[in-house]
């Protein structure tokens, strides 16, 4: 198959690095070790070499096959380079330090570093076509008969040409579209139900279906034709366009499944440490910063719009369970119906302080309470008003997808600036896909990232910011 084929290439590649490392290592130190080479200095730095070569072999994944059917870019290709160098460095390192050897040479060691870069990026770069075209030929090489509709044949076709060294070689297309402009690029040979007729013609070694066949029993057809004649088949799995949503494929005791998504914090470890982050951010902030906050604000309250401190509202919550949500109030106290008109930044119902609690988001603080019952998370898509969520759900049928998770007092919308009143749909289509992206997407290091950028818009708050 042509991961296989890809996946030998790349082994053949770490070997070759291997070897080339290792010339590099030797031909360094004999530039930079003084005359007469120490007998125990070569023992020490063989061992050195070893290290290189382990960090070396633990950085390349071990041997795994980079994700994506396109020829790598420059930025790829630079990230696992540095990826094999980080690598290689700690374990050397890491042995420095443990045998407390303090006799390598300072001049060898900052000097290889730039050296190994250079050897691993120029190997990523320049030898995997030139193997590939080396290895597959002649009997190795298979011409490829590609069927379905056009458009996604030449995408297929453009990419197999893209990646020569994979000694595949494309005859033609068997479709049920028209030819047009790409047909002298792409010859057409026939129809799909001509595909027993076509494989009589010598030559053919594979079959590559460019989208999974939409009528039931094709696939097996089809199946049954290429292993009878002894021709590999291989299907392009687009069902991420069936389906409307790209895929996520699971794999547990042997069942395969589906699903629309990754979620991170479908792991309870996950879980675990999410809520431990929660704990650690909210209680010291309801124990020393919210007695004070709140003093100030009830103080202001009193001189300037008297009522409760808090405003307390239901919102939707995990799995749009409802909860009451804690603000401090920043509003005069009027009829109750207007709790339901939308905030904007020149509300005559705001009060001063209101309007600057408002604005600092401290009015927010007072939910650091819910955190800490567990209704909340520091950092999660915004929680709304059932009102809102259906509004929402007029121009984004995803929306509910975002109570997957606790809803938060921060999130990557609101760190993006898509936060106060939603002006048009598109505003609110942002909202939510940077929602479902942060659920999509989570780490321990994007939540300390989101917390970090979410303290610095206190003191420069974004326009959006009412």
């Amino acid at each position: 198959m042509i991961s296989d084929r890809r996946r030998g290439i790349q082994h053949l590649v770490l070997l070759s690095q291997c070897i080339l490392v290792t010339l590099a290592f030797w031909t360094w130190f004999f530039l930079c070790y003084h005359l007469p080479i120490d007998r125990a200095a070569i023992g020490r730095y063989l061992i050195y070499n070893e290290f290189v070569l382990l960090g070396l072999l633990i950085g390349s994944g071990p041997f795994r096959v980079d994700a994506g059917l396109h020829t790598p870019s420059f930025e790829e290709i630079n990230r696992r380079s540095f990826r094999q160098l980080g690598t290689t460095l700690f374990y050397l390192l890491l042995y420095l330090v443990a045998a407390h050897d303090a006799n390598i040479s300072r001049l060898f060691f900052f000097t290889f570093i730039p050296l190994l870069y250079l050897v691993l990026y120029a190997t990523n770069r320049f030898l995997p076509s030139p193997l590939g075209r080396l290895i597959f030929r002649r009997a190795l090489h298979q011409k490829v008969l590609l069927m379905g509709p056009r458009r996604k044949a030449v995408q297929l076709k453009r990419w197999l040409e893209e990646n020569q060294h994979l000694g595949l070689e494309v005859l033609g297309l068997l479709t049920e579209d028209a030819d047009d402009d790409t047909s002298a690029s792409l010859p057409t040979l026939g129809r799909p139900e001509e595909l027993e007729k076509t494989l009589a013609a010598p030559g053919i070694m594979k079959v590559i279906m460019a989208e999974f066949p939409r009528t039931n029993g094709l696939v097996q057809h089809y199946t049954n034709l290429c292993e009878g004649r002894g021709i590999r088949l291989l299907v392009v799995a687009d069902l991420d366009e069936i389906f409307g949503h790209p895929l996520a494929v699971f794999e547990d005791q042997g069942k395969f499944f589906i699903g629309l998504r990754e979620e991170p914090l479908e792991n309870p470890i996950n879980r675990f440490f999410k809520r431990c982050v929660d704990i650690a951010v909210s209680l010291p902030v309801v124990l020393f910063i919210l007695p004070p906050l709140l003093l100030f604000a009830w103080i202001c309250q009193r001189l300037q719009s008297p009522g409760p401190l808090f405003f307390v509202q239901p919102r939707e919550g995990f799995h749009n369970e409802p909860f009451p949500i804690l603000k401090l109030r920043t509003m005069h106290v009027g009829d109750p119906a207007n709790d339901t008109l939308p905030d904007s930044k020149d509300d005559p119902r705001l009060f001063r302080i209101g309007s600057f609690l408002r604005k600092s988001s401290l009015d927010e603080m007072p939910q650091f309470w819910n955190v800490l019952r567990g209704h909340m998370s520091v950092v999660g898509p915004r929680p709304h008003i059932m009102a809102d969520n259906q509004r929402f759900l007029r121009f984004y049928d995803k929306a509910y997808v975002r109570s997957f998770v606790k809803p938060g007092i921060t999130g990557l919308a609101q760190v993006r600036g898509f936060r106060g009143r939603v002006e048009t749909s598109d505003e609110g289509a942002h909202r939510m896909e940077s929602d479902l992206e942060y659920l999509e997407n989570w780490s321990l290091w994007l939540d300390f990232w989101l917390i970090f950028r979410t303290a610095l818009q206190m003191f420069c708050p974004p326009k959006g910011a009412v």
